[in-house]
């Protein structure tokens, strides 16, 4: 049996991320998806300290949502190229498809998503919508909140929603909807 790494301090680690340390960004993100018990106590010290630390209005919050196939990250990789070249930091948190075996995020948007992997600027998380008839996993918005506190905008790209999955809407300042065009339409 492998060890555990010891959980990180709260108040050490969100300094670091409103710093915008990307490996503590990663560590802050695995932590609020560890489901271990002492995790889950850690990751409530840490988000508590999180907003302590945070300046007040601090980025902006976008949805991306849309039927599958429809463009999101398309789309989302298009903003992260004219965010960048105003010199914003952007992250993203795409939901993906959970994989009936493992339960992670099956498709992996970050590999449809043209960015530049040396790109200090963008930080790409893909995370599982683990069954949630919502379009977003409840790690979402913790998520968000550490993403907020070291970008200046964090898009939120969901799984693909249909007429029900709205919980994107409910989260953010913006949403926006991608559509096909249908078979009879003309662009």
């Amino acid at each position: 049996m492998q060890p555990t790494a010891p959980l990180p301090d709260p108040s050490a680690l969100a300094a670091e991320v409103c710093g915008g340390d990307r490996a503590s960004l990663a560590t802050a993100l695995n932590l609020l998806d560890d489901r271990r018990a002492t995790a889950r106590h850690r990751a409530a010290a840490f988000l508590a300290e999180l907003q302590l630390q945070t300046p007040a209005g601090s980025g902006r919050l976008i949805g991306i949502t849309g039927p599958p196939g429809a463009g999101k990250s398309s789309l989302t990789a298009a903003l992260i190229s004219v965010w960048r070249q105003r010199g914003q930091r952007v992250g993203v948190l795409a939901v993906d498809p959970s994989s009936p075996v493992s339960g992670g995020a099956l498709l992996g948007d970050r590999l449809r998503m043209k960015t530049s992997a040396e790109d200090d600027g963008v930080f790409v998380r893909s995370l599982a919508c683990r069954g949630e008839f919502g379009g977003l996993s409840p790690e979402v918005w913790p998520m968000s909140l550490v993403m907020l506190a070291a970008f200046d905008i964090t898009l939120i790209e969901t799984v693909g929603v249909g007429q029900r999955e709205i919980d994107v809407s409910r989260m953010c300042e913006t949403t926006c909807y991608v559509a096909q065009p249908g078979s009879g339409d003309s662009v």
